[in-house]
């Protein structure tokens, strides 16, 4: 584990930046605390003549007196005037206290020119002007001396030791506001974490094991809630696995109480009616015990696909695996039913590479697996079905593809068909065909070789079963 995962490197760090905030609080409210003081007491002529000031006639004016820019003296109520060159006020803009539409030549040149072009005070208003040549017009900037500038730009009227003594209490104030604020929001990176895991705990008490806890830190909490997510994951999967196993123990023992009940019914049914009608003509002997037989063969059929199923599912089951042509298998396999295909006028085609494509497998067992998909096609397809079986390399992989157009099996069925007793006709009758461990046991045997198998399929356009292996087997999870 990392330094800096640490609970004790967080406290740390805590204490160091609440310590680095106190320095900075204090830079900040002291030199705030300058600039605030020297501001109060700034001249009004140095403010409203700062060589950018928006306040300045001489700073805004523009040939288009239209488009001066005038924002900043509305702010403070002020106004401007436009004046011509025979001191007629052709614009004005704001709300002027006196207005006028033209200025005599006494009052013009005593009170405005004799300004300098500078700040001008007479107790009722603060203005200046500034003249624009190239379009001849004089631009007269009028500042209401009772509202902004009286309010917030004269000179205070608290002394010096009671505005430091205000400023300190002030900064006190702040200063312990955002410690305890900051302390709030620290914290939260314990006092979270630990409520969650507590609630979490809770959860999992009352049986919730879908729980998960969701904390993002870096130090022994977030370690212990990964741990906790962890086991508590690891508890839902075996209580879920530990419940599957119990629907499908339930389930097995079910479907194999119903398979085996017809046809032992049938046997004890028949042998009874032998037993008691002795004098039965031979003909009719010979019907009951046929179908004696057949149920017998059926129920031993049966019992043997789920002794098969049973060891193929065992984790103690092992392969004896060898290096085999999958595709001169396949041939060999394929051979083996030419006459069964042609009997029932099976229209077929086999893609088969001519080269070698060495797979590691278990003969006899893959044998089984692929023998059971293509008896599967003939015994329940009508007669001139087309089967197609076709060998693909891929690389590291080999796809068995095996498909037909017949009957096919419906959509909803194409996941749950590879589990035990599951059938596309569910009445589970003896003219019905297999025992409904087939396609399941084929399963378990790829599965057990590293591979797997998909089914695609519909109803009346028949099936496409997909098997893929890997050239160097890997072992199944």
């Amino acid at each position: 584990m990392k330094n800096n995962k640490k609970i004790s490197n967080l406290l740390l760090r805590t204490h160091l930046v609440s310590s680095l905030i106190m320095f900075l609080i204090f830079l900040v409210f002291f030199f705030g605390t300058m600039a605030m003081w020297v501001n109060l007491y700034m001249p009004i002529n140095t403010l409203i003549s700062a060589e950018n000031s928006k306040l300045v006639a001489k700073n805004i004016i523009k040939d288009d007196y239209r488009n001066i820019d005038v924002e900043q003296i509305l702010k403070v109520k002020g106004w401007i005037e436009v004046l011509d060159t025979d001191l007629n006020v052709m614009y004005t803009k704001g709300n002027p206290k006196i207005k006028r539409s033209k200025y005599n030549k006494d009052e013009f040149y005593n009170k405005i020119i004799n300004a300098n072009n500078d700040l001008f005070n007479d107790n009722e208003y603060i203005y200046n002007i500034a003249y624009n040549g190239n379009k001849d017009f004089t631009l007269i900037v009028y500042l209401p001396n009772d509202n902004y500038f009286n309010k917030v730009i004269k000179k205070p009227s608290i002394g010096v030791r009671n505005f430091f003594r205000i400023a300190i209490t002030l900064y006190l104030i702040i200063f312990v506001f955002i410690m305890i604020l900051y302390t709030r929001i620290t914290s939260r990176n314990l006092t979270i974490p630990l409520q969650e895991l507590m609630k979490g705990v809770k959860n999992i008490y009352q049986g919730d094991y879908s729980t998960r806890i969701q904390v993002k830190c870096k130090n022994e909490i977030g370690q212990l809630t990964q741990a906790f997510n962890v086991m508590v994951q690891r508890i839902e999967e075996e209580r879920k696995l530990k419940e599957k196993s119990e629907e499908t123990k339930r389930r097995l023992i079910m479907d194999i109480s119903h398979d085996l009940k017809n046809p032992l019914a049938s046997i004890r049914g028949y042998t009874d009616l032998l037993i008691e009608n002795p004098k039965l003509s031979q003909e009719k002997r010979n019907k009951y015990l046929t179908v004696i037989q057949n149920n017998s063969i059926r129920v031993n059929d049966l019992i043997t696909d789920i002794f098969d199923f049973s060891k193929f599912e065992s984790i103690d089951f092992n392969l004896e695996l060898k290096s085999v042509d999958i595709c001169e298998f396949l041939r060999e396999v394929i051979a083996s039913f030419i006459p069964s295909i042609e009997e029932k006028n099976i229209e077929y085609n086999f893609s088969i590479p001519d080269n070698s494509i060495q797979v590691k497998m278990d003969t006899k067992n893959m044998y089984r697996a692929i023998s059971n998909l293509i008896v599967n096609s003939l015994k329940y397809n009508e007669d001139s079905t087309k089967l197609n079986i076709s060998v693909q390399d891929i690389g590291e992989r080999v796809l068995v593809i095996i498909q037909d157009n017949g009957i096919g099996i419906p959509k909803e069925l194409e996941i749950d068909i590879f589990n035990p007793f599951v059938r596309v006709d569910s009445s589970r009758n003896s003219k019905s065909g297999g025992t409904g461990l087939g396609l399941a046991i084929t399963k378990a045997i790829i599965e057990k070789h590293g591979g797997n198998i998909e089914l695609e399929s519909s109803i009346n356009c028949g099936c496409r079963f997909t098997i893929t292996l890997n050239k160097e087997m890997k072992p199944c999870l």
